[in-house]
This record gives C-alpha cells, sequence and structure tokens, in this order.
C-alpha cells in the first residue's frame, strides 16, 4: 500500500444518502480469475462506512465493460473483452 500523492474526494451515492470520502492511499493489485487472464490494476483504498469489500469505480467498469446481471449480483467478463494486458480472454467468468 503507498500513499496517495493527493487526497482525492471521493462521494458515494445510495439511496438514504451521500457520503463523502477521501482517498488517500492505493496499492497495485494482481487479479487471478479463473479461465481469464490475470491483469494488474491500481485500486483506490478507502475507509468504508458501511464495511463494503469492494467498490467497483467509473474507470474499472468502463475499462473492462463487464456485463453486470444486477438480480443476481453477478459481473460476467465477456469473452470478447481484452484485459489490460491486450490478451483475449477464452471464457467469460463470473464473480458474486
Amino acid at each position: 500500500m503507498s500513499e496517495h500523492p493527493e487526497n482525492i474526494p471521493l462521494f458515494i451515492l445510495d439511496s438514504n444518502e451521500s457520503l463523502a470520502l477521501f482517498i488517500t492511499h492505493y496499492t497495485k493489485w494482481v487479479v487471478d480469475l479463473p479461465s481469464f487472464p490475470s491483469f494488474k490494476w491500481d485500486f483506490f483504498i478507502i475507509g468504508s462506512p458501511k464495511g463494503e469489500d469492494l467498490i467497483l469505480g467509473y474507470d474499472f467498469l468502463s475499462h473492462f465493460n463487464p456485463i453486470i446481471d444486477w438480480k443476481n449480483g453477478l459481473i460476467t467478463y465477456d469473452s470478447s473483452h481484452k484485459d489490460s494486458s491486450g490478451i483475449k480472454s477464452s471464457a467469460s467468468n463470473s464473480l458474486v
């Protein structure tokens, strides 16, 4: 984990409230998913007020453009999308 050179304001909106937080640290993480090429990503670290393990940001979602099944809570990486290294995946994979 490394200290971010500046505090970046972050606003999390949900149906009940608007929370203002600051990103103060980040880490580069190698993500390995079964049947999907591993990739490195810079993850910003925040103190999650509601205890979430992970909040996916716009940068991640726009880069990987996953298929999101909101009813079942699944995120599927389409095999036609490329990961950050430019390697094309040969299969789809889901995160719950």
